[in-house]
């Protein structure tokens, strides 16, 4: 207990550098991005137009700039958005996934406990697509030392990608990648 209270701390304060997963659990490697451009309207939970062709370009450019991801996530669809879900839709279709939504993207200890804990994510590759409020905690939870993903996320920013490996115990490798569109 002392020693899980201890990370949380260190995620806290931003000081962790390590993978939150025990030896053995979580993803290999995660692609984190934020849900595709919003229309504007506050009223208005999906994507705008921008949005949406986004969305369709990812589902052909992450299979053929990763590899094939194994498992998606997005925040769950909440009062005033369905975005995160909605940004991979065209890519659950054209993968033949389902998309993970069970929970907001406030519950991000929550999120790390189901990647380490779920069995058919365990050395697999996934993809997660949240909101930018929370998209920096999320990614330091992840144990991306200081530095290597914007913080705070700037909320202009749709295109970013960042790209999570877990080589065992040592910290993750994290690269951000600008897509062409």
């Amino acid at each position: 207990m002392a020693s899980g209270f201890l990370q949380w701390l260190k995620r806290l304060f931003g000081t962790t550098s390590r993978t939150p997963f025990p030896a053995g659990a979580g993803p290999a490697r995660l692609l984190i991005l934020r849900h595709a451009e919003k229309t504007g309207d506050k009223r208005d939970r999906g994507l705008s137009e921008a949005g949406q062709a986004r969305a369709e370009k990812l589902a052909t450019y992450i299979p053929e700039t990763f590899g094939t991801p194994d498992f998606l996530v997005a925040a769950a669809s909440g009062k005033k958005s369905d975005r995160p879900y909605d940004t991979l839709v065209p890519l659950a279709k054209t993968l033949g996934l389902q998309i993970w939504a069970d929970l907001d993207d406030e519950e991000v200890d929550d999120l790390i406990e189901a990647l380490a804990d779920t069995p058919e994510w365990r050395g697999k590759f996934g993809v997660i697509s949240w909101r930018h409020s929370d998209l920096s905690r999320l990614i330091a939870a992840l144990g991306a030392p200081d530095g290597t993903y914007p913080d705070p996320w700037d909320p202009s920013r749709f295109d970013l990608l960042i790209d999570m490996t877990f080589p065992g115990a040592a910290p993750p490798v994290v690269r951000q990648i600008d897509p062409p569109f």
